[in-house]
């Protein structure tokens, strides 16, 4: 319950933070070439932030409907039902700004009969438009997040499955109470916790909501890091070589994201002891999170 609260908050803050605490857009006069700093809704820095968020919100409505007769049985229907509806709500007002900025750019676009057009300063090779936000960050992100999405998308969709080659994947789900809510079929687990397997089902509920936001938010840091490139785009008056805009959008994640992998570290090591009591060594877990939120929190506040 304690690891479902923490990836929920990482998951809600991730869209909360960059649109509350962004830096207007100025213009930097102190850079080598001259270009604009600070994140913008007109040139579209907050699109993919904001096209993850509805997707996101869309799953999580899925899920609350998709359980929602189990929730109603237990007398949480009410509570239920308003994560439904603010999911939705909030889908629909992201997917509605998304329309309004794709109809109003592609409106600019016909008017002007071209794209935004760039002045060519003095080239750059490190700041090639084509190339990656973060080569570091996004090798990073892809063998630790891979990883954790792995696993989530298992607690997710097939709770109880032994992924064999995974080392002691079995003493994680026996240690985290798997076997008793989704023993797997045709095994001892089976036999022992069959029949009593129903009574945990709030267990199971919150096993899978936990892997709903985990995969949540791999999705946010894999797709901030291999989704979009650095990108070209024209910001106000002045006109810059390249002003780095898919940086931008990445940036405002990987804060957001370094945040909840410090939540989640710290929610490890303080069950580090327990878990070493059931032979479920946590320390690979710790180095591996530790690590992604070292790189997130210094790529995205550098």
């Amino acid at each position: 319950r304690k690891m479902s609260g923490v990836a929920g908050l990482a998951f809600h803050t991730t869209k909360i933070w960059p649109i509350v605490f962004h830096s207007p857009p100025q213009y930097d006069r102190k850079s080598k070439n001259g270009r604009w700093v600070g994140a913008s809704w007109s040139a579209g820095h907050f699109d993919p932030l904001l096209s993850m968020g509805m997707i996101g919100d869309v799953c999580i409505s899925m899920f609350y409907l998709a359980r929602f007769e189990e929730v109603k049985n237990a007398g949480a229907g009410g509570i239920g039902m308003a994560f439904v509806l603010t999911s939705f709500v909030e889908a629909f007002i992201f997917s509605l700004y998304l329309l309004h900025r794709r109809m109003t750019h592609k409106t600019a676009k016909s008017s002007t009969g071209r794209g935004n057009s760039i002045r060519t300063g003095e080239y750059d090779p490190q700041e090639d438009p084509n190339a990656l936000p973060s080569r570091i960050v996004a090798r990073t992100v892809l063998i630790v997040s891979s990883l954790i999405c792995l696993i989530s998308l298992r607690d997710l969709l097939y709770p109880g499955t032994i992924l064999s080659f995974i080392p002691r994947d079995d003493i994680y789900l026996e240690w985290t109470g798997a076997f008793l809510h989704s023993p797997p079929p045709d095994t001892v687990e089976a036999d022992e916790h069959g029949l009593e397997a129903p009574l945990f089902a709030g267990d199971k509920f919150v096993a899978q909501l936990l892997g709903l936001y985990l995969s949540l938010g791999c999705m946010f840091k894999l797709s901030s890091a291999w989704g979009w490139s650095k990108g070209n785009r024209n910001m106000g008056e002045k006109l810059e070589n390249v002003d780095r805009s898919g940086v931008v959008s990445s940036k405002m994640i990987w804060k957001a994201q370094a945040f909840g992998d410090v939540l989640m570290l710290g929610m490890l090591r303080m069950f580090t002891p327990a878990a070493k009591s059931g032979s479920l060594d946590l320390r690979w877990h710790l180095m591996l999170v530790a690590y992604e939120a070292f790189i997130l929190c210094l790529y995205g506040f550098w």
